[in-house]
């Protein structure tokens, strides 16, 4: 009995702390702020990375997986490989348009992203986040179009040394979604992991993402893992 009333105890403890904390501690503007300044220094043609992706694609009697990998330089992108092969012509003209659609991945792009960042708060684990309502125009792209004002975000922040950055993003869907004339997503989630480099600058390390949709009543959907190796 008295251990089942400890228990009890503890996560009323625990809420009277958090709400104890200093507001200071929970104000957005000083936080995003920090991140996004941070964020602005962090410049593409002074990084060069390997991409490698892993897709794999599920619907009715369907499973491929496709493995790419991709090289960013500083200055421009080439496609190494696609499933340990020389890439098609085919495969460089999917490549160019989409590499050419999208911004560059990396660190930087906080600088855009949290600027639609809208409040803080403080996890389970005590970890501080940015709620993201929607995502700004432009931040997640396919090949048919830009699917971000159907999004949100959540940053996951960390310290180094006092300095703030953020150590995971996750974005969702806000709500079902037509991805052109024909699909019907129901569900996308992406997950970005960033990591501290050899310099103490945090720098995009995973990416997992996971769809779901339907066409014509029939379902399907992809998983891809995303690696980034940097030279």
């Amino acid at each position: 009995m008295k251990m089942g009333l400890t228990l009890l105890v503890l996560p009323a403890l625990s809420s009277l702390l958090l709400a104890a904390a200093p507001a200071d501690e929970l104000r957005l503007e000083p936080l995003r702020e920090a991140i996004i300044s941070d964020a602005r220094t962090a410049d593409p043609a002074t990084i060069a990375f390997d991409r490698t992706t892993t897709a794999v694609r599920r619907g009715p009697g369907i499973k491929e997986k496709t493995v790419t990998v991709e090289r960013w330089d500083g200055k421009r992108w080439s496609l190494l490989s696609v499933n340990g092969n020389p890439p098609s012509a085919n495969h460089l003209k999917t490549f160019r348009k989409a590499t050419a659609a999208n911004p560059v991945p990396g660190y930087h792009r906080m600088a855009s992203l949290l600027a639609a960042a809208s409040n803080v708060t403080v996890d389970s684990d005590g970890r501080k986040t940015l709620t993201i309502p929607v995502l700004p125009a432009g931040t997640v792209r396919t090949d048919t179009g830009d699917i971000s004002s159907h999004l949100s975000g959540e940053a996951v922040i960390a310290s180094n040394d006092g300095k703030p950055y953020v150590a995971r993003l996750k974005v969702r869907a806000r709500e079902n979604f037509k991805l052109n004339l024909l699909i019907k997503v129901t569900n996308f989630e992406q997950i970005s992991d960033y990591r501290l480099g050899p310099d103490g600058r945090p720098r995009l390390a995973s990416q997992s993402a996971d769809s779901k949709g339907s066409m014509f009543g029939f379902v399907g959907g992809q998983t891809d893992e995303v690696v980034y190796a940097y030279r």
